[in-house]
């Protein structure tokens, strides 16, 4: 072997280079099929991958090993990450799931995430042993691809419509950046179904532009887009669909610490936030943890990627984990990061005086600097967009076209119908839970609405007072 296979989070590197080239690729797929046959699992493979003009060969090589050794594949053709997961763990009676994606790296890179049926990436361990096998692996077999099964998109389109209530959207203007990736062809499918009217931009790949000046890695290219088009909200996500980055109607960047937060406020106002902690990775802010930590919950921190997050999610008993780059994951609805899943918590009985950062035990505005601890000669966060900031609490708020936070992202019309101050809005209801034959649950829409004060860059997140609305008039994201 010429080094070490797996990185953070896959296999990365140059197609037809190792660890891409055509032996190493049939090698790990030979191995993957020995580690389900030792385990006495479904010889059976969900496959898929991105955009990039490399993908469908690379999936060629690891189809051929896996079905020449004796295993089936089932081909999904494109498909975001999430979809893999999700399905996995929807349908059964697969042993494994395999996406060729290099997520956000450029077009010319590629690589291989490996899933369990379970829908949750191998661990280390487990990377390990199949490295450890890819020596004496056989290969190479010819290239196969069976043909793809376009259904599996439509179905992962149902499972995240049912995270919401029906047109759950519906009159929310959207622009969505879809970095040109996997989620190309199902953003403005899902958005439309929902009930918003959709912008999508970047969603045309060509083999060769994925990532390219677009998607999460660029969160001021949809922020200028729903300014220009005075659009109700923002997103961007990135290559392979896993993580988002949010954009409020005043093109104010949302990160994944704001997410987070956003997050742990609502499942604890539904009760469902049994273990009052976070996961986040060393590269959150200080004001995530300070923020939470003025509300009880305890931030646990881990090592970069969404698999370590997910690792700790497990040892700490907790139910919400991400990364500051976009990822979030909430283990009542996935076991890994979706950033389609990401527009929005899925609400329900949550308290609207704790329905924004740096509202009612919001957090305070400390300075973005290194992971954990506030920078030097940084701006403050109430400027740069991230956790915090915002209004001095208690203070009044001028008018104007008033800023929507509801889970994520919320309603601006409902600020400016109503005017003056910001206020909470809210709704209630049931919905269906996921699943077949779920049963209704309770649903709460919400939204924090404040107004811009003199300074433009700041967002006002300040103490204000709330009042209840159908699920009509709450059309939050």
């Amino acid at each position: 072997m010429q080094g070490k296979l797996f990185g953070t989070d896959g296999v990365r590197g140059t197609p037809g280079r190792f660890p891409l080239d055509q032996i190493t690729v049939q090698r790990l797929a030979a191995s993957l099929l020995q580690l389900l046959q030792q385990r006495n699992l479904p010889l059976r493979l969900l496959l898929a991958g991105d955009t990039r003009h490399s993908t469908a060969e690379l999936a060629s090589w690891f189809a051929g090993a896996f079905v020449a050794l004796g295993g089936e594949v089932v081909w999904g053709g494109v498909l975001p990450t999430p979809a893999v997961s999700h399905l996995l763990r929807r349908f059964g009676g697969f042993g494994a799931g395999v996406v060729i994606s290099a997520s956000h790296n450029p077009a010319g890179d590629n690589g291989i995430k490996v899933l369990g049926g379970d829908g949750v990436k191998l661990s280390q361990e487990e990377e390990a042993q199949l490295e450890a096998w890819l020596a004496s692996a056989p290969a190479p077999f010819p290239p196969f691809l069976p043909p793809p099964q376009p259904s599996l998109a439509e179905r992962y389109l149902e499972l995240l419509l049912a995270t919401l209530p029906p047109q759950g959207l519906s009159g929310l203007r959207v622009v969505v950046d879809g970095a040109n990736g996997a989620t190309s062809e199902v953003v403005e499918r899902f958005f439309s179904a929902a009930g918003a009217q959709v912008h999508p931009i970047h969603c045309t790949p060509n083999g060769h532009n994925i990532n390219q000046r677009c998607g999460a890695l660029h969160p001021e290219v949809v922020a200028a887009a729903v300014r220009e088009l005075e659009a109700d909200a923002g997103v961007a996500l990135d290559g392979d669909g896993d993580r988002a980055i949010l954009v409020t109607h005043q093109g104010r960047v949302l990160n994944g610490d704001d997410a987070l937060l956003l997050w742990a406020r609502s499942l604890a106002g539904r009760g469902l936030f049994p273990t009052p902690t976070v996961v986040a990775t060393v590269m959150s802010n200080a004001a995530l943890e300070v923020a939470l930590g003025r509300e009880g919950v305890r931030l646990v921190r881990c090592s970069v990627g969404d698999r370590e997050v997910w690792e700790a999610m497990q040892r700490e008993g907790a139910v919400l984990g991400g990364e500051q780059s976009g990822h979030v994951i909430c283990a009542h609805y996935a076991v890994t990061g979706d950033g389609l899943a990401h527009r929005r918590p899925p609400v329900g009985g949550m308290p609207p005086s704790a329905a924004a950062p740096g509202g009612a035990g919001g957090s305070a505005a400390l300075p973005a600097g290194a992971p954990g601890r506030a920078g030097e000669g940084k701006a403050p966060l109430a400027r740069s967009g991230g956790v915090g900031g915002g209004h001095p609490r208690g203070q009044p708020t001028s008018g104007g076209r008033g800023a929507a936070f509801g889970a994520l992202l919320g309603h601006r019309g409902l600020a400016a119908h109503h005017g003056g101050g910001g206020r909470c809005r809210a709704s209630s209801g049931h919905r269906r839970a996921p699943g077949p034959g779920g049963p209704p649950v309770p649903y709460l829409s919400w939204g924090w609405l404040g107004s811009r004060d003199s300074n433009p860059d700041t967002v006002v997140q300040s103490h204000v007072s709330c009042r209840w609305t159908t699920p009509q008039q709450a059309k939050l994201f």
